[in-house]
């Protein structure tokens, strides 16, 4: 554990000193590699295959994911210097894709808190901003989401989720921040979803420290 949390400090600093200018550049490549290879995904090209190559993600193997029609994808908001998905949000909304993210849910004041998915249209964008996306840690009920009309959906309904991270390497071993939030989604989903990881090439270590429940994504977009 004290090697996670001292590699976690060490990539934070690393993203921190990033521009803003080389990560809105760096955030516009990785929304453009996430939408080809989700494009790809959807064509009945045999070649949407090589989407693989588009990602650094060498340790990956088998297709991309399933073909979907309008596919259910999950994004988050950037926290701090995280990878910015505006870009891709914009696009997936002009192709009809079903775009979701992530809140933070508490029943009651006396119950821990949990990770949610809700979707949320174009036209819902600046008021899922003042509700929930620019304050990511803020917990909710979801009752308080229900009358705001956002809808929530299950993880079994999710074709993508793409997965922030705090560091990975070249086996796509992910360290996340410690929450276990993602944790506890990814082994929900279906075996067919497609799930990417992005974050900036800054990012990358040698080694990222595993436990023997940790299991690494099959795909990551980097840059």
């Amino acid at each position: 554990m004290d090697e996670k949390k001292r590699v976690r400090e060490e990539v934070l600093r690393r993203r921190d000193a990033l521009s803003a200018q080389i990560r809105a550049r760096k955030s516009l490549e990785i929304c453009l590699r996430l939408e080809r290879l989700i494009a790809e995904c959807l064509s009945t090209d045999p070649a949407s295959e090589e989407a693989i190559s588009h990602t650094d993600a060498k340790h990956a193997s088998g297709s991309p994911g399933a073909c979907f029609d309008k596919p259910c994808i999950a994004v988050f908001s950037a926290m701090r210097s995280e990878v910015d998905l505006s870009a891709f949000v914009q696009a997936a909304h002009t192709r009809a894709w079903s775009v979701c993210f992530p809140c933070m849910l508490r029943e009651a004041a006396d119950q821990p808190a949990r990770m949610a998915l809700y979707r949320v249209t174009r036209a819902q964008l600046d008021r899922a901003r003042t509700t929930f996306l620019d304050h990511p840690l803020r917990c909710l009920t979801p009752a308080t989401l229900e009358r705001n009309g956002f809808e929530a959906v299950h993880p079994n309904k999710l074709d993508v989720v793409a997965v922030p991270l705090v560091a990975f390497d070249g086996q796509g071993n992910r360290l996340g921040y410690g929450g276990g939030n993602y944790d506890r989604l990814l082994p929900n989903l279906r075996a067919d979803a497609l799930v990417v990881g992005v974050a900036f090439s800054e990012q990358r270590v040698e080694v990222v420290p595993c436990e023997p429940h940790d299991q690494p994504l099959p795909l990551i977009i980097s840059a």
